[in-house]
């Protein structure tokens, strides 16, 4: 977690976004005294954040789970099934699949 003052956080925003972007927790300060708090979303916003999302947040937040490091991988692609290659014969698996259980 980082504390910010309200002055620096609106003169450098964009940077401050990012970092909670990337699972950061800021505490938003004035006078020496926390007044906001902000992090990902942890309650589901139709059509913006599913309630998946929201609980992984939640339990990211409170230190729970971490997510990967790597950029390219996502909930959603996490949860894709990969597409076979057209070449793939599914009768043919399913039958090799049979046989081994007789």
């Amino acid at each position: 977690m980082k504390a910010v003052g309200v002055k620096i956080l609106k003169n450098q925003l964009s940077r401050y976004l990012k970092e909670v972007q990337a699972g950061e927790v800021i505490w938003v300060t004035e006078r020496d005294r926390v007044i906001a708090e902000i992090h990902k979303p942890i309650t589901p916003l139709p059509g913006r954040v599913s309630r998946w999302e929201a609980f992984v947040n939640d339990q990211e937040r409170r230190g729970k789970l971490r997510r990967p490091v790597r950029d390219d991988v996502s909930m959603r692609g996490a949860l894709t099934l990969p597409r076979l290659p057209r070449e793939v014969d599914l009768a043919k698996i399913l039958d090799d699949v049979r046989a081994d259980r007789e």
